[in-house]
């Protein structure tokens, strides 16, 4: 079985989670979206990818699009994970997912926030300290600090293996 890793990475997390894939599905293809396109000679697709502003990316949309046919996983970070939830992410993406597929689920975990936008967000709680929505986003990214983890990791290897890939 032909298996190919396509990560869109933003700030990094997704490509932890695609390295960490190459290890275990070992000669594996690795496609970074960001440089190339998918090739549609695999069997099995591992989407790896950051969901920012609750949004599926739109090269995520595309590629699905042209994956008919085909075993899809997706793995997923969200530094916002304290307040986004796994399955409205995946009730967001499963309309971009061909009927025509064989969709294993999704993994889903916390990923680190960069500490740019936690400028921002400390600018805005210095120019007022009752800034709700900046004081859920000093929470996240406390609460990202560090993820994708071990623990991450391990649980991600425990759905590759519970895929039946």
């Amino acid at each position: 079985m032909d298996y190919q890793i396509a990560y869109l990475n933003v700030y990094g997390n997704a490509g932890v989670l695609a390295d960490e894939i190459q290890t275990i599905l070992a000669g594996a293809e690795l496609v970074d979206l960001n440089k190339q396109e998918i090739s549609d000679d695999a069997d099995v697709y591992l989407l790896v990818f950051e969901i920012t502003q609750a949004a599926i990316p739109l090269k995520i949309m595309d590629v699905l699009e042209n994956l008919e046919g085909k075993t899809i996983l997706c793995c997923v970070t969200c530094g916002m994970a304290l307040h986004e939830s796994k399955d409205s992410i995946e009730h967001n993406l499963l309309p971009f997912i061909p009927d025509e597929c064989d969709y294993r689920g999704m993994f889903f975990c916390p990923g680190q926030i960069p500490a740019s936008v936690m400028d921002t967000v400390q600018t805005a709680l210095d120019e007022n300290p009752e800034n709700q929505r900046a004081k859920v986003m000093l929470e996240a990214f406390q609460h990202s600090m560090n993820h994708p983890d071990t623990d991450d990791l391990r649980e991600l290897r425990r759905f590759i293996q519970e895929s039946g890939i």
